[in-house]
């Protein structure tokens, strides 16, 4: 059942209302005129009135600054996070938002078998997912690990690149990615930030390093996470010590963790905690540390209210060799 309505939501519906009108309104969030006519009474019975000399000057900065699909957004209640030239808000119709989950792809590694990512793909596009999110390790990088460049399909920046734009241009969806360490190798040694460079070119969002947020509407964030920790004896523990690190403040509704290639689902301080296991299979040098490797990828659905994430499904996709 959804909660008590913020004041900032209400306000923004009766913003809308009173710059579009309750039919335009009610179109522009997914929802039914009835539920915007009470939020509207909702807005009045606390006093939360807009105030009209500015509404439209405001609303005329809003166009400028963002596209259709981000202002749907935002009105939804998606955060504007400061330093980002677009907004990271998904759009989505209805409450429910499907979302593809795949990390630590290791592109170039000869233990990535390609066509796992194209299947991937694939079950996104028939789950009609709303985005898909990576949360790290999209390229196998170059260490100075001694044999590792034995372990390379694609030796290199260039060659790395250019056969991740080739397989992920294919995405059924708009795909959200965070760069893991792998990638973070080639930041490291020449300052090329790789993940950047390829959601460039085959129009995804990058969210940063390491970790980045994307807001799901009304009051939900969900997080993705990479890390530069290791595995734990249990699967478990590495998400709740994640979790223990976040205050009260940066708490997400969701999070999505890579880079110890494990999957696991479990509800930590009223989050919804997902290990995104990977696509990358076992290395020599994961075998060698006694480290397995769940590989797959997850449909997620997650319901969205008012006060959060309402209700939430995951399904796993295990990938057999």
């Amino acid at each position: 059942m959804a909660g008590r309505a913020s004041d900032v939501y209400l306000e923004r519906i009766a913003t809308l209302v009173e710059s579009i009108g309750e039919k335009a309104t009610a179109e522009m969030l997914g929802v039914a005129e009835s539920t915007v006519q009470r939020r509207v009474y909702d807005a009045r019975e606390r006093n939360i009135v807009p105030l009209s000399g500015t509404i439209s000057r405001n609303l005329l900065k809003i166009k400028e600054m963002y596209s259709d699909e981000e202002i749907k957004a935002i009105a939804k209640g998606g955060r504007v996070s400061s330093g980002l030239s677009s907004v990271p808000i998904a759009n989505f119709s209805g409450d429910c938002v499907t979302i593809g989950v795949i990390s630590d792809t290791h592109i170039g590694s000869i233990y990535t078998d390609n066509s796992h990512i194209y299947r991937a793909f694939a079950e996104f596009d028939k789950e009609k997912v709303d985005f898909i999110v990576h949360s790290g390790d999209v390229t196998e990088g170059l260490s100075n690990r001694q044999g590792h460049i034995y372990e390379l399909s694609a030796i290199g920046y260039d060659q790395q690149k250019e056969l991740a734009i080739k397989i992920l241009k294919s995405s059924p969806a708009q795909m959200y990615m965070i760069d893991g360490n792998h990638d973070r190798w080639y930041i490291k040694g020449s300052g090329a930030l790789i993940v950047k460079d390829i959601a460039k070119e085959i129009d995804a969002i990058y969210l940063g390093s390491d970790e980045g947020d994307i807001s799901l509407g009304l009051s939900a964030t969900l997080k993705l996470w990479h890390g530069e920790d290791g595995n734990t004896y249990a699967i478990s523990y590495r998400m709740q010590k994640i979790v223990e690190s976040l205050t009260g403040g940066t708490k997400p509704h969701i999070l999505i963790a890579g880079h110890v290639h494990k999957m696991m689902y479990n509800f930590l301080r009223h989050i919804h905690c997902v290990g995104s296991g990977s696509i990358q299979m076992q290395s020599k040098w994961m075998r060698g540390k006694r480290l397995e490797a769940h590989t797959g990828f997850w449909v997620i659905k997650a319901w969205v209210n008012e006060t959060g994430v309402g209700k939430f499904q995951c399904t796993w996709y295990p990938l057999y060799v």
